[in-house]
């Protein structure tokens, strides 16, 4: 018993500093108090990021700490899997604010009632939805309500090899303007060697919602009720694309060719290698090509559309990462404080700078030290242009989104 009682005194003192000990530490000047001024708030958020993206969510906040004296944040990062912070929602001991890695949560946390509404937040703070790029708050809304704010967003374009479009006696400066232009070019750009795939014309898309939006398809219809999977868009992009793995060689030899591509943000980017000739890439490419592949000859252009859909000028799809306080957030004040401060045009050209995202805020896309001064950063513009286009689609916030 009395071992019991020793180890459990051990613990203690290794947890939390006695009383005397306190006493003594301010007493000699090391310390001046054995916790924090109780007016500095404590804010806790939990974010999906990690590595060098962290780095930059860092040095946004800590930018935020330096105008905000009574604020201290505590970051936790790599909360990759939303399912702990959906087990921290239900035992009630929820972090102040934080990122949902997965939007597909969005609409089921919203309907379970465990997200602040923050719509008169929003109205308060003086913001209008004239402001924000459409689709960046579109993402962010469950049947008409405000539950989340973007801070950036993913723009999708068409992206090709220019000395690859040369070497198939293609014009370099004219990327295809209709899926059926795209057709024809994937399979003039594919090459096989001894019946074995060595060059595919369009890689294999790892954001494939950018294929439905092409053909201008909603996978909610506008009237925020009705899902539409099977809608005669959506099945025109499966059909067209099942047509183009065929012409590539097939799922099989697309897949095993696909399975020795190198990691994406690597020297070894199968667009970068030439391993395929073009592809339907984010905003973060530019700077991935400056960086990885800096002698690639490269274009930028709006995704192509249908011939028979002219109206679709400049089609996208919009995606990118959210951030929700919840309903139980012991500071939720400060939250939305800092949320609000994040959609400034200051937060949002530093972090665009940094993260090399698309600012979801229409006049942070205007800035001229994130368009202009290389060719990076023009081809960056590119994305911010076709993020106000009139013709982009997003993912839906409803409770069955994980279904599709």
């Amino acid at each position: 018993m009395q071992l019991n009682i020793q180890r459990r005194f051990k613990r203690f003192l290794t947890r939390r500093p006695p009383l005397f000990l306190c006493l003594a530490l301010v007493a000699s000047g090391l310390i001046t108090s054995c916790s924090k001024s109780p007016s500095v708030v404590n804010l806790t958020i939990w974010t999906m990021w990690t590595g060098q993206e962290e780095k930059s969510w860092l040095a946004v906040i800590k930018q935020y700490e330096k105008s905000h004296s009574g604020i201290h944040i505590e970051n936790l990062g790599g909360v990759i899997e939303d399912s702990r912070t959906v087990r921290a929602l239900v035992a009630g001991s929820p972090p102040d604010l934080f990122t949902i890695a997965d939007p597909l949560f969005l609409g089921s946390l919203a309907a379970n009632d465990a997200l602040l509404p923050l719509d008169d937040l929003f109205k308060s703070s003086g913001f209008k939805h004239d402001d924000f790029i459409v689709a960046s708050l579109k993402i962010c809304q469950f049947k008409g309500r405000l539950y989340a704010m973007p801070y950036l967003v993913d723009c999708f374009a068409l992206l090709w090899n220019k000395k690859l479009f040369k070497e198939a006696g293609m014009d370099p400066e004219r990327p295809p303007a209709t899926t059926e232009e795209l057709a024809v070019a994937i399979r003039k750009l594919t090459k096989t060697k001894d019946d074995q795939l060595v060059q595919l014309g369009l890689q294999p898309p790892v954001e494939f919602n950018a294929i439905p939006a092409m053909f201008g398809a909603y996978l909610l219809a506008p009237d925020g009720k009705t899902i539409t999977p099977d809608s005669k868009e959506n099945l025109a992009a499966l059909n067209w694309y099942m047509q183009v793995i065929k012409d590539e060689g097939g799922n099989e030899k697309v897949t095993a060719f696909a399975a020795g591509f190198g990691q994406m943000q690597s020297p070894n980017n199968p667009f970068f290698t030439g391993q395929a000739a073009m592809s339907l890439g984010g905003e973060w490419m530019p700077n991935w090509c400056e960086r990885y592949a800096p002698n690639l000859d490269y274009g930028v252009a709006p995704m192509p559309h249908p011939a028979n859909r002219p109206d679709l000028k400049a089609p996208t799809f919009i995606g990118g990462n959210v951030f929700c306080i919840p309903k139980d957030s012991r500071h939720a004040k400060e939250a939305w404080d800092l949320l609000a401060w994040m959609q400034t045009d200051e937060a949002q050209i530093l972090f665009a700078e940094l993260m090399n995202g698309v600012p979801n805020r229409r006049s942070a896309l205007k800035a001229s030290t994130l368009r202009t001064g290389s060719p990076r950063r023009e081809k960056f513009g590119q994305f911010f242009d076709l993020a106000e286009s009139p013709d982009v689609r997003f993912f839906p916030s409803i409770p069955v989104a994980t279904l599709y």
